[in-house]
């Protein structure tokens, strides 16, 4: 056995001129777009392992295809593994699968490496304002500091936006997401993981269907759905839409609401804050607990165990609040 970690990388660049957009497709491995220093597109990718031989390292490196092309507006990269790909049960029955957790198959096909291939990561520099519409069948995607409309696709790995100006529209198969610092708006969905949303001042709209959701500091518009996880939004100055079907809903809201807010859950509690001087009308109800607040409540609103609908400081947008199991408390000021 060789028995030696070995990396290496390989290099493309071109110069832009006209260029906006670039369109990256990958086999497999995790993408990482950030700004260049100029009007160039600079693309690396890097490979690390334990393979049983040099030999069998330097084949896996001839058998990678980094193509970069330029035809008008657009940059693409294409990188793509051309030959070494297996039958999915020839690999079963070499051990493959079992040998490597995290091995690279689709199309009923493995990829051979994937027994000793730890890591495949494509790097892109490109000018700081560049669209991004980037697509990996098998890894994470990550794009910092950028300014552009950015799509991004993986089936099986994380996303993360960090200090992204521009409109993202992203979703994975197997992964959570972070919104860090973004300021378009924003349309994201994953199938097996959580959300994280912090310091957003443009419209999120986000969805799992199998984590919890944590909403942290947003000013912009916000509907946010999971069908199997708890949802903790605070410092929320902007309008709040949020449903989940398996957890609890907690929630601050440090501003007057300027439009109507809805918190709905099928399996949990819903604690929401709001302003001492916030003017709302409130619509609140359960079917399986108690509900409670801090405000007086007025007179003329209808309050009994489960129900209250009343309005706070003399009324304004609706808040309107229900859960088929658990309780409901609306507290006043200071936060959760």
């Amino acid at each position: 056995m060789y028995g030696a970690e070995t990396e290496e990388s390989l290099r493309r660049s071109v110069a832009v001129s006209a260029a906006t957009r670039l369109r990256l497709s990958a086999d497999f491995g995790s993408l990482s777009i950030r700004p260049s220093s100029g009007r160039t597109v600079d693309v690396e990718a890097h490979f690390r392992g334990d393979p049983p031989t040099r030999r069998e390292f330097d084949r896996m490196l001839h058998d990678f295809s980094l193509k970069l092309t330029q035809q008008g507006s657009e940059v693409s990269v294409e990188a793509v593994f051309v030959h070494g790909w297996e039958p999915l049960l020839s690999f079963l029955i070499d051990g493959g699968l079992f040998s490597a957790g995290h091995s690279m198959c689709h199309d009923w096909h493995c990829l051979i490496y994937s027994r000793w291939l730890d890591e495949v990561e494509i790097r892109v520099a490109v000018p700081r304002q560049f669209d991004s519409n980037l697509t990996t069948s098998g890894g994470g995607i990550a794009v910092s500091q950028m300014k552009g409309e950015v799509t991004a696709h993986t089936s099986g790995g994380w996303l993360r936006f960090d200090r992204v100006e521009g409109r993202i529209n992203a979703t994975t198969s197997g992964g959570g997401i972070d919104l860090l610092g973004v300021t378009g708006k924003s349309s994201v969905h994953t199938s097996g993981g959580w959300i994280r949303v912090s310091d957003t001042s443009g419209d999120v709209d986000a969805s799992t269907s199998g984590g919890w959701i944590s909403i942290d500091t947003a000013s912009g518009r916000i509907k946010a759905h999971t069908s199997g996880g708890s949802i903790n939004a605070r410092a929320i100055s902007g309008p709040l839409d949020v449903s989940t079907s398996g957890g609890g809903v907690t929630a601050a809201l440090i501003a007057q609401p300027r439009e109507e807010c809805r918190l709905s859950t099928s399996g949990g509690w819903i604690n929401l804050s709001l302003p001492a001087d916030a003017h709302v009308d409130l619509d609140a109800s359960t079917s399986g607990g108690g509900v409670t607040t801090d405000f007086p409540v007025p007179r003329a609103g209808d309050h009994n165990d489960h129900t209250l609908r009343a309005s706070l400081n003399g009324g304004g947008p609706l808040v309107y609040l229900h859960t088929s199991g658990g309780s409901i408390h609306i507290r006043r000021a200071g936060g959760i």
